[in-house]
């Protein structure tokens, strides 16, 4: 994978740590933009084959999942563009507003990991018997490509927010920041898959959330948010890894 993400890359650093640098090509010249918006439609597709085969459209609620699973790269996108172009108090202020809403939205990205549990817990399969045996594995292929699409999406909005906060703050503070951000979707995934609680309810019902937020610090709750959150942060470090420079000999 490119450097060239949506930050510039840099020359004489040995690591890809982002940089918020103005000469960056935007996130839609990019290789990988194409990447995500192909695998988009062709999760999209799948979807309307399968609907067309089976006569039904049982997975509509992944379509949902992906468009809100856009959403946190669209508010980074905007964030690294609003960098670029505005200054001063305006600028601050334009830029705590995106990151305050990404916060929010990014737990939806990852989320889709967890849109296979409906397969798991599908007792209509038939393994080994007929065209069924294929239909699982359609199945399968479906909702692992809307799950990395979710995943790439998150490493990508992440990626434009730890430059944004490294530029500002320094490299530690730019990777204390995506440590903290991974576990926090962690947590915001909980929230969504196990209270069923949405990215809205902060505006619209924030007494609903508070109480989500105090059920989630139980037992469980901690358990799952771990989980989540070390998968959201080793598919970050590896991700980033890809595109490190190795040292000269």
């Amino acid at each position: 994978m490119n450097h060239t993400i949506g930050t510039a890359s840099s020359t004489t650093s040995g690591s890809a740590e982002p940089s918020a640098s103005s000469s960056r090509p935007a996130i839609a010249q990019t290789p990988v933009f194409y990447v995500l918006c192909g695998t988009s439609l062709l999760c999209v597709l799948l979807l309307i084959v399968r609907a067309y085969r089976l006569e039904t459209l049982r997975f509509g609620f992944l379509l949902w999942n992906l468009f809100l699973a856009w959403l946190p790269l669209i508010v980074s996108m905007l964030a690294t563009g609003l960098e670029g172009r505005l200054r001063g108090s305006v600028r601050a202020g334009g830029l705590l507003v995106l990151g305050c809403a990404w916060v929010l939205l990014y737990p939806n990205a990852p989320y889709l990991t967890t849109d296979l549990i409906h397969l798991i817990n599908d007792p209509s399969y038939s393994w080994f018997i007929g065209e069924r045996s294929l239909l699982v594995w359609y199945d399968l292929i479906v909702f692992v490509l809307f799950s990395w699409c979710g995943l790439l999406l998150g490493y990508l909005s992440m990626y434009h927010f730890h430059a944004l906060v490294r530029s500002y703050a320094g490299r530690t503070a730019g990777w204390l920041f995506v440590v903290v951000v991974s576990f926090l979707g962690g947590f915001g995934i909980y929230l969504g898959r196990v209270l069923r609680l949405n990215s809205w309810d902060a505006v619209f019902n924030p007494f609903r959330l508070i109480d989500g937020i105090r059920v989630g610090l139980g037992h469980n709750g901690a358990i799952f948010t771990v989980l989540f959150g070390l998968l959201i942060l080793i598919v970050y470090l590896s991700l980033s890894s890809l595109h490190m420079k190795r040292p000269g000999p």
